[in-house]
């Protein structure tokens, strides 16, 4: 029920109330809390037009005088529609070209009044108009579902998530990339940069995570279908058969469903905002090895100090949970 109904039934009610019951305005309006002045409004209105005239009047917004013509309206919206893609500026330039002067903010608050002032819904507004049915793709579907349903790890080192970020380039270096991978129990999370993203790198990340995993056991690794992490065609492949050796199961992501990574993806988001915009301007880097400290020093404190507010740890430090060597059913 909304605001708007209650106060109908609310004004009917004390009305209905005085005309069937003897009792003088002052004692009604002393009764209910209402003024004698609302009280002669809505009875008022009630006496002209009955029930209807105690429901709210819905006043229009009044027109500005400095409201933009019907005819320079009507041709920004015909502009939008031959070329839904042009913002407000753009949509200037076109009318100016064309002998209409008008300004940006005018033109933006003509988009806005008729719910077109962003790029998304100037489309969607192309498509009503010319009866296209949206229709949902297999892939957009498959997202949608993928919301719904979250990885199912049940202790810690039950799934390792491990992907490949690309971090940009270092003057005198070249290119670097960063392998990040996280246990997706408890968020607890490893990270290394490397000069490439072959399969040798691949290895010694892996050898990095064995080193620095706190005795913690790992039954499987997820990653995605690159070539520095499996072989499409066989599993002849340096780092599947490096995960034989260490007896642990490698699970992989359906091709074009980065999400089912999910963990690993908005890990290296959070590294992306929280290390690599702040670092990079405070400090010129020269080294991969320079750059390697600082992010160790920064997964330190993610792992112990940083607190997660995430479906598991809720508040707590990724290593509380990483560190439950007991495996839960």
């Amino acid at each position: 029920m909304t605001s708007d109904t209650q106060m109908y039934i609310d004004r009917e009610h004390i009305i209905k109330y005085y005309l069937n019951n003897r009792i003088s305005v002052t004692q009604l309006c002393k009764q209910f809390n209402r003024s004698r002045t609302w009280f002669y409004k809505w009875m008022r209105r009630y006496k002209q037009y009955g029930h209807e005239g105690l429901l709210a009047i819905k006043r229009k917004p009044p027109v500005q005088p400095n409201q933009t013509p019907l005819d320079i309206e009507m041709k920004i919206l015909k502009l939008v529609e031959e070329q839904s893609a042009y913002g407000s500026t753009r949509i200037t330039s076109e009318l100016a070209y064309c002998g209409v002067n008008i300004t940006p903010s005018a033109v933006y608050n003509v988009l806005k009044r008729h719910n077109l002032n962003t790029r998304k819904l100037r489309l969607e507004y192309i498509r009503i108009k010319h009866g296209i049915v949206k229709k949902v793709t297999d892939l957009d579907r498959a997202r949608n579902l993928a919301k719904s349903n979250s990885l199912i790890t049940r202790y810690p080192g039950h799934i390792i998530g491990m992907d490949v970020f690309y971090v940009g380039t270092l003057k005198g270096v070249g290119r670097i990339y960063q392998f990040t991978a996280i246990d997706t129990y408890s968020s607890y999370a490893w990270a290394k940069l490397y000069t490439d993203k072959q399969a040798l790198s691949a290895c010694d990340f892996m050898r990095h995570i064995q080193y620095n995993r706190q005795e913690v056991p790992i039954d499987s690794v997820l990653t995605d279908n690159g070539k520095e992490f499996t072989h499409h065609a066989s599993k002849d492949h340096s780092f599947e058969r490096m995960l034989v050796a260490l007896r642990i199961k490698h699970r992989l992501t359906k091709v074009r469903h980065p999400w089912t990574n999910g963990a690993c993806e908005r890990l290296n988001r959070t590294i992306l905002e929280e290390f690599y915009q702040v670092t990079f301007r405070k400090k010129i880097y020269e080294t991969v090895e320079q750059l390697n400290d600082e992010l160790e020093k920064y997964l330190e404190w993610y792992n112990y100090q940083r607190t997660h507010n995430g479906k598991r740890t809720r508040g707590r430090i990724p290593a509380e949970l990483f560190l439950l060597h007991k495996k839960s059913a």
